[in-house]
């Protein structure tokens, strides 16, 4: 243990005693972070040494650093470049990647020997391969970056989220790192070594649920981790997360609420946080939480895409595009922020714009929010091929999830011309409701399929049961009961059934007594009992867009 901890200090010792008083007192400069005056003398220490034939590495090293350090990027790299050495190396694939040159920044890193390489480069090589495209290539230099170090969770984090390992390959990487680990640390660490690997294999497995869209299974490890850790941000916010991924809008909220409250400078997922109020019409507080997050850090994007959603609610699309650009602008890796624009682009009914930016954010990010503004956008620009191509690779990635599984069957009703492509998008619509029964937007869609071929008798069957599942569930009326009877009124209107559809749009009115719509359904069907409407109902539940604009069953991109 002594002779462990005293052999740095012998080490720095040795160093010092070989430089020359001039790198010495760069040295003191560097960390005093005088970057202008470190650079005077290193050059002074250039002059010297090249007229005493020393060698120069530490000289133009000491230049390279402070150009870094002063953001000159070309100018760090030539120097950097002097230095035969690959501890350089690192930095000089930094500078190239503020440079924006992230292919020749990785090329740098790979002439690193493999067993020169530490934890610091795999992870910086396997972000530089993930900006290239190469997932492959990046997810073998995060499964090294567990085996240098285990408790590496940004690694974890990267892995779940790319979604190409599996999880027990994960599992054997920690368990090569810890074994690493004991083997290389002091024998204390030995005793408490089981119980340091359980708990990051339990992270390691609640990401890999939430990666795999297993939301109910992930949210029920998070809060298997919350109670083991309570009070804890992080995973405060993955349950915020998976919370709001199930519809659970009041829950989310609340979380991230706590969230808030335990830590106010907290910026992270804070953009979803907005979201949510944003639905919820919340407005003081939505325009509290931008203005928090500017005083905070005006530099992430969370921030202004917050401020984006602010005025997207108050309907001043232009003042929002603006914002979320301001947004991308400070991250063009933030994923919300491009799903964002998207969705606000489709407000504008510029559907051809608005999926190039939900594909940018699902190349990010590979997000059934993200699939959702995809077919939406392909749907609303007649691109039906399209729509269900997108609509498939959901279902694909996520066929346990019923939102996936109902963007199929969207798309195969959008371009329903056949009894088989009808009966594929009622197949793809029930079993959507089958793995969430209390998913409004499939069960809406399967209505107004029905309706289209005035079987009615199926229609009020279907919304009859999902009015007792959310009655059961206790839905608020902002998760759709009071849509539910307004649709069951209009089918009853459609068939003729003028009593039961009173019936069922006063039980709206009695949910949601701020509904405009079912007012305005009140008054259609007051002038058909007069004999004053003679217009074809049966053509409105038809042609209805209710399915996929009303905010209960809307997307939550």
């Amino acid at each position: 243990m002594e002779k462990s901890s005293n052999q740095p200090t012998a080490q720095s010792s040795s160093m010092a005693s070989s430089m020359s008083p001039l790198q010495i007192e760069c040295r003191k400069l560097l960390k005093a972070k005088q970057y202008r005056s470190c650079e005077i003398l290193a050059k002074l220490e250039l002059s010297v040494a090249e007229q005493e034939g020393r060698d120069l590495t530490m000289a133009f090293a000491l230049i390279g650093d402070c150009a870094m350090m002063t953001n000159q990027y070309n100018r760090a790299i030539e120097y950097y470049r002097r230095v035969d050495s690959h501890k350089y190396r690192l930095k000089e694939a930094q500078c190239l990647q503020s440079l924006g040159n992230v292919v020749e920044a990785a090329s740098v890193l790979e002439m690193i020997p493999r067993k020169e390489r530490d934890l610091t480069i795999y992870m910086f090589l396997g972000q530089l391969y993930l900006a290239c495209g190469r997932t492959n290539s990046a997810c073998e230099c995060f499964l090294n970056s567990l085996i240098k170090n285990p408790m590496t969770m940004e690694a974890i984090e990267w892995l779940a989220a790319i979604g190409t390992t599996d999880k027990m390959v994960v599992f054997d990487a920690i368990d090569k790192g810890f074994e690493t680990m004991a083997a290389e640390e002091s024998s204390d660490f030995h005793g408490d070594n089981v119980t340091v690997v359980a708990p990051i294999k339990e992270f390691a497995a609640a990401h890999f649920a939430r990666g795999r869209h297993h939301s109910g299974m992930a949210l029920q490890m998070f809060r298997a981790l919350d109670k083991k850790y309570p009070n804890n941000t992080y995973i405060l916010l993955k349950i915020a997360y998976l919370q709001n991924q199930m519809n659970d809008e009041a829950g989310a909220a609340r979380t991230f609420s706590l969230v808030r409250q335990l830590d106010r400078c907290t910026v992270d997922d804070m953009d979803l946080y907005g979201q949510i109020l944003a639905r919820q019409n919340a407005m003081d507080q939505l325009n509290d939480l931008a203005s928090s997050l500017l005083e905070v850090d005006d530099k992430r994007p969370e921030a202004w895409s917050t401020l984006a959603l602010y005025h997207e609610a108050r309907h001043d699309h232009d003042k929002a595009l603006a914002f979320v650009d301001k947004a991308i602008a400070m991250d063009h890796g933030s994923a919300f922020a491009h799903r964002l624009k998207g969705a606000i682009l489709l407000a504008q009914n510029r559907p051809d714009h608005a999926s190039v930016s939900f594909f940018k954010s699902n190349e990010l990010v590979k997000d059934i929010s993200s699939y959702e503004g995809l077919v939406d956008s392909y749907l609303a620009a007649g691109k039906h091929n399209e729509a269900i191509c997108a609509a498939r690779e959901a279902s694909i990635s996520a066929p346990r999830d019923a939102r996936a599984v109902t963007l199929l069957g969207l798309a195969l009703q959008q371009g329903a011309e056949t009894t088989e492509s009808k009966v594929r998008a009622k197949r793809a619509l029930r079993n959507a409701l089958t793995l969430d029964p209390s998913a409004l937007r499939p069960l809406l869609s399967l209505v107004q399929l029905h309706a289209q071929e005035k079987d009615y008798d199926t229609c009020i069957e279907l919304l009859k049961q999902g009015i007792e599942g959310s009655s059961e569930a206790k839905c608020s009326p902002l998760q759709g009961l009071d849509m539910l009877h307004m649709k069951l009124g209009e089918i009853y209107m459609a068939a003729e059934n003028y009593k039961e559809a009173l019936g069922a749009y006063h039980a709206a009115l009695a949910i949601n007594p701020m509904n405009l719509e079912v007012q305005r359904c009140l008054d259609r069907l007051e002038a058909i009992v007069r004999g004053v409407d003679n217009a074809d109902n049966s053509e409105d539940v038809e042609d209805s867009p209710q399915a996929s604009s009303y905010g209960g069953g809307r997307p939550s991109y």
